[in-house]
């Protein structure tokens, strides 16, 4: 009796292992599509020295993660760049880098239109999201954003969201779209502003994002298919370079590192 016993604990544990073995490789297999085409950016083009001078960069979200790592590379290159921050934001890292700090919230309209009144922003970044907020700014947040961009005459606007959004549903991991399920929609509704209000905008659609060290592997795709992973350093790199290519403009472009694979470069 005891031995069929152990025979039994046995047998599940192994059939356990099997079926876990087999679901990993099942997500292993419809999570990555690193197999397309990447965006070609055009040839760098110097600035105008004797263009008009603007007020160059503002940023939603640059108090952490993919926006602060978006301003510490404009700074590095000598632009100009400002941050919108919350009463409550940790600014410290803002302001070794001299960042201009404008009080304001995503979810407060009439800050917005005070942080962009009488300037010309040579583009409006916002990389805002959060799960736990409730309300979440992932549409109401972003759309006050577009909807004061466009009052001010800001044209340039990039977005960054997150694959799974819009007509990328398909291509983001079951894991991902579970964990996503009420930001998703939000997230689409927010492309679907932007692209409504006739601004001059790039949508960025990162993979899964891992917080490590740039690998340069970066590529921008405008397959609808792509999924993976990329460090947030990488995709800082590919949203200036975005920005700073007018063949970007009204594009949805996903961001991947071609060599990572989820989950396992989590």
């Amino acid at each position: 009796m005891f031995q069929k016993i152990i025979t039994g604990i046995v047998i599940l544990m192994i059939a356990l292992v099997v079926l876990f073995l087999g679901a990993l490789s099942w997500v292993y297999v419809t999570s990555n599509n690193q197999n397309v085409a990447a965006f070609e950016f055009a040839p760098v083009v110097p600035k105008d020295p004797a263009a008009a001078p603007d007020d160059g960069y503002l940023i939603f979200g640059a108090s952490r993660n993919t926006g602060l790592d978006v301003a510490e590379i404009l700074v590095a290159r000598g632009d100009k760049v400002t941050a919108v921050v919350r009463p409550n934001s940790d600014t410290k890292a803002l302001q070794q880098l001299g960042v201009a700090l404008v009080p304001g919230d995503a979810m407060d309209l009439e800050s917005l239109r005070a942080a962009m009144a009488g300037k010309k922003y040579r583009a409006v970044i916002t990389t805002i999201a959060c799960f736990s907020c409730n309300p979440k700014p992932d549409y109401l947040g972003n759309k006050n954003i577009f909807d004061a961009a466009k009052e001010a005459d800001q044209r340039r606007v990039l977005l960054v969201t997150t694959i799974g959004a819009g007509d990328s549903f398909d291509a983001a991991p079951l894991p991902a779209r579970m964990f996503l399920k009420e930001m998703l929609p939000l997230k689409t509704q927010a492309e679907d502003h932007l692209k409504s209000v006739g601004l001059d905008y790039t949508i960025i659609r990162p993979g899964g994002l891992k917080t490590a060290q740039a690998t340069g592997r970066g590529i921008l795709s405008e397959d609808r298919t792509t999924s993976g992973i990329i460090t947030r350093a990488d995709l800082a790199g590919l949203i200036v370079k975005a920005l700073d290519d007018d063949k970007t403009i009204g594009k949805t472009l996903a961001a991947i590192d071609r060599e990572f694979k989820f989950p396992f470069d989590m």
